[in-house]
């Protein structure tokens, strides 16, 4: 009997000293969210996801098309619903070159985490309706604008049915204000899995991004990789996944 009194003792002071680590340190909400938002995908292949945002655009996005066409490349294009109504001749094309369309919200606001529940929705599915107009399917491919996401951003696109992702490098920073910068910061961060950014609407020095892409492409070539959509890695990524289980 005292070893399960003592026994009894010891479980209180531990639910005790739980309570009191939660309530010092509680947990951030972001934990369980974060580790799901797609940065890269695991894998030891030398692939990697070429995504555009912002597009179209009646300029640069045609251009780009070209350059991929050259070199027998598929990219993933993450779109604004309102400018595919715009061009959707444009966003066809990307479609009709076997390149893909992720969700980038329909009118591209500029702090998503700053929006409403109800608002948020209305920007996925705006967006997704004119995808399925365009395209005769649905994306479960999402990026929010300017990569700002919280936990209830995420779980709205979960909830929709949506992969939420971000990227491994961006080509556009300020520290690289031309194109040749531009690619030699894609060569430096990049790795197997990676997905890269580069964007093809929004602003007239998108002009940077589209000479970027021919260098990135014929620089990745050169060092091994090869080229594949965004649903492409996410299915090798998820065939990584159960080798390493097995």
């Amino acid at each position: 009997m005292k070893y399960f009194g003592a026994a009894r003792i010891i479980l209180e002071l531990v639910l005790v000293g739980l309570v009191v680590v939660l309530l010092t340190h509680p947990i951030s909400p972001g934990v369980f969210w974060v580790e799901n938002v797609v940065h890269r995908v695991p894998t030891d292949e030398k692939v990697v996801a070429l995504t555009f945002d912002d597009g179209p655009h009646p300029t640069f996005t045609p251009q780009i098309l070209d350059i991929l066409n050259k070199y027998d490349v598929k990219a993933t294009f993450f779109m604004i619903g309102q400018r595919m109504e715009q061009y959707p001749d444009i966003a066809r094309e990307v479609i009709d070159q076997g390149h893909e369309i992720g969700n980038h919200t329909y009118t591209h606001p500029r702090n998503l985490k700053a929006d409403t529940e109800g608002q948020v929705i209305r920007e996925l599915d705006q967006c997704e309706q004119v995808i399925e107009r365009m395209t005769g399917k649905r994306t479960h491919l999402f990026r929010p604008p300017r990569g700002l996401i919280d936990g209830t951003v995420f779980n709205i696109a979960q909830e929709e049915g949506y992969r939420t992702i971000l990227w491994t490098v961006c080509a556009d920073h300020h520290d690289a204000p031309t194109p040749e910068l531009m690619a030699e910061r894609v060569f430096k961060h990049i790795r197997p899995g990676g997905i890269i950014l580069a964007h093809d609407g929004t602003f007239n020095s998108r002009w940077k991004d589209v000479k970027a892409t021919e260098l990135i492409i014929v620089g990745m070539k050169k060092r091994g990789y090869r080229f594949v959509t965004m649903t492409e890695l996410l299915k090798m990524g998820a065939r990584t996944r159960v080798q390493d289980y097995q």
